[in-house]
């Protein structure tokens, strides 16, 4: 996990430096072209995203073959009146012969509500497929767009039949980009990441692991850090001297173990040109590790914990 990176073609350019540089550190950073998404802009509609992963899949004991190890696909949904719209790149897996919308939580399986598999004939492209479907269930849109966390997107494979790649959907909260661009927009993964730790004075007594800083490369070079350390504030910076700041909008919790999920309102600091410029929003999402180690310490130590996550930059 952590090495797929997914790239639109528009950013292709803007890219070549950031994918040199992390060819020279053993990084993968793949590109995946896009493709025009088909349907009208946002103005009225609800715009979620999810990132796809194998690890996400929940196998059926006996049942068909599930969780590709190798696949990652980058999905947005846009629903808007009774239409629901899907733009989707995938890597890592086989062509899709099936695509949905299955209502269910975080490692739970759940029943098929929008099926876009009639797309794939008529829309696929090499490693992407935009479309709509019509869905005739007030309720179910009420739903899908209110409590987007408790349905999960899945595209299914040949050799993967039980479902190839899975993930959660999140709301879209800041970022207003047109849906026809859906795929302007792309996901960098953690390649080798640690949050910092200090033990500091704790609220209820005593002493305990605080966040002091981060430290990540993700994929196509992008450096993850605090602005300072014990600033509070993350920084993402390109190799191109592109970047953004971070303010945290909204945690999610993503089991035991694991850093919640964020959403956070990204702000310009680096070139007004380049691979993040023009960020407006930044999902952490398929966090795994990370958590500050419990119980009394040392005050002043300081320690890293290593962590994966998947970071989708959404542009304006």
């Amino acid at each position: 996990m952590g090495k797929n990176t997914t790239f639109p073609k528009r950013r292709q350019g803007l890219v070549a430096a950031a994918v040199a540089v992390a060819a020279a550190v053993a990084v993968a950073a793949t590109t995946i072209p896009a493709a025009a998404a088909g349907g009208h802009g946002t103005t009225g509609a609800t715009i979620l995203a999810a990132s796809l992963r194998g690890a996400n899949e929940v196998p059926v004991a006996g049942g068909p073959a599930a969780g590709d190890k190798d696949g990652a696909a980058l999905e947005f949904i846009k629903v808007e009146g009774d239409k629901v719209s899907v733009a989707v790149t995938w890597h890592g897996t086989g062509r899709p012969t099936m695509l949905h919308i299955h209502q269910g939580a975080k490692g739970t399986n759940g029943g098929v509500k929008i099926d876009f598999s009639r797309l794939i004939g008529k829309k696929a492209r090499r490693h992407s497929l935009t479309g709509s479907v019509k869905v005739d269930d007030p309720a179910l849109l009420d739903a899908l767009k209110s409590d987007p966390g408790s349905f999960y997107a899945n595209l299914h494979t040949a050799a993967f039949p039980g479902g190839a790649v899975r993930g959660q959907l999140h709301k879209v909260t800041v970022a207003a980009f047109d849906f026809r661009d859906a795929l302007h927009n792309f996901q960098a993964s953690v390649v080798k990441g640690r949050q910092i730790y200090e033990c500091k004075p704790a609220a209820t007594g005593g002493y305990a692991f605080a966040q002091r800083d981060v430290r990540a490369l993700l994929g196509g070079g992008i450096r993850h850090s605090f602005v300072a350390p014990n600033s509070g504030t993350p920084q993402w910076v390109a190799p191109d001297g592109s970047a953004v700041t971070g303010a945290v909008l909204t945690k999610t919790p993503n089991g035991d173990g694991n850093i919640p999920e964020l959403d956070l309102k990204a702000t310009q600091s680096g070139k007004h040109r380049g691979l993040l410029a023009g960020t407006a929003e930044i999902l952490r999402l398929n966090t795994v590790g990370g958590v500050a180690p419990a119980g009394t310490c040392t005050p002043g130590a300081v320690v890293g914990v290593p962590y994966h996550a998947d970071y989708v930059f959404l542009q304006r």
